[in-house]
């Protein structure tokens, strides 16, 4: 069975066409992926970061969905769109493979977690920031006329009250 735990990458050539090898549109649907840039100078890191950043756009792919990928670089996580951290340490814990034996629970979500690996495919990130602003722009127009709502019951109430 697949967990899903980080698949580290150490990129230590300096050839950019190895890059090209190392890159796919489904690198990141069974599990999250760790670029380790920090063995290249500080340049180089730049530039690999950059190449990394552009083969996904061109190629309409998501780096955050449905695993996340990281870099590992000396730079500042300004400098890129993806998920930037300056140690290995610093990964968030869920990912990380566990100690020990698996109970029965967590295998019976191994195997859902498999089957779903199975129907998911990459898709244009684009259309998904989209549809997911439209529907947060949505929800916060309901809240916001929720709130007016309240308000308006909170004065009714107090002015039925005063009567």
């Amino acid at each position: 069975m697949n967990l899903p735990i980080y698949q580290h990458i150490n990129i230590r050539s300096q050839v950019f066409e190895d890059l090209n090898s190392i890159l796919t549109a489904e690198m990141n649907i069974r599990h999250p992926v760790v670029f380790n840039l920090r063995s290249l100078d500080i340049d180089l890191q730049r530039e690999f970061i950059g190449l990394i950043e552009n083969y996904f756009t061109t190629q309409n792919v998501s780096f955050t969905f449905p695993y996340p990928m990281y870099l590992v670089t000396d730079h500042d996580p300004s400098i890129s769109e993806m998920p930037v951290i300056n140690t290995v340490e610093e990964l968030p814990q869920f990912y990380n493979q566990k100690e020990g034996k698996m109970n029965v629970k967590e295998t019976h979500l191994i195997a859902k977690n498999k089957l779903q690996q199975q129907e998911i495919r990459n898709s244009d990130p684009r259309t998904t920031d989209e549809s997911l602003e439209h529907y947060g722009h949505i929800h916060r127009k309901i809240f916001k006329l929720d709130q007016e709502r309240n308000f308006y019951r909170h004065l009714l109430d107090h002015l039925t009250k005063k009567k």
